[in-house]
């Protein structure tokens, strides 16, 4: 992930924030459409939600993190990685690693 490479200061800033809103952009995409999906269990519903909304933060607080020049993000990584495998979980996918 482009934040580990920046954590570790191989990955210059700009590309690390181009990354970080592409991914939030297309996560923010992805929430929408669960809202339009039908026949969705609405406790299934409100997981991926809650998940969704919880990668949009992590993203935010990277962003702001890098736009500080605050290379302590080992805690924002590893949420955002929880974040991601809570979202596979809930949405009936695993992510391979």
């Amino acid at each position: 992930m482009a934040l580990t490479g920046w954590h570790f200061e191989q990955l210059p800033d700009a590309y690390v924030q181009q990354t970080l809103q592409s991914m939030q952009r297309s996560v923010e995409s992805a929430a929408s459409e669960i809202e339009t999906v039908h026949g969705v269990d609405p406790t299934k519903r409100e997981l991926l939600t809650k998940s969704v909304s919880d990668i949009v933060n992590l993203l935010a607080e990277a962003q702001n993190q890098v736009a500080h020049g605050d290379h302590d993000t080992l805690r924002t990584i590893m949420q955002l990685h929880d974040a991601v495998d809570r979202l596979s979980l809930t949405s009936g996918t695993r992510r391979s690693t």
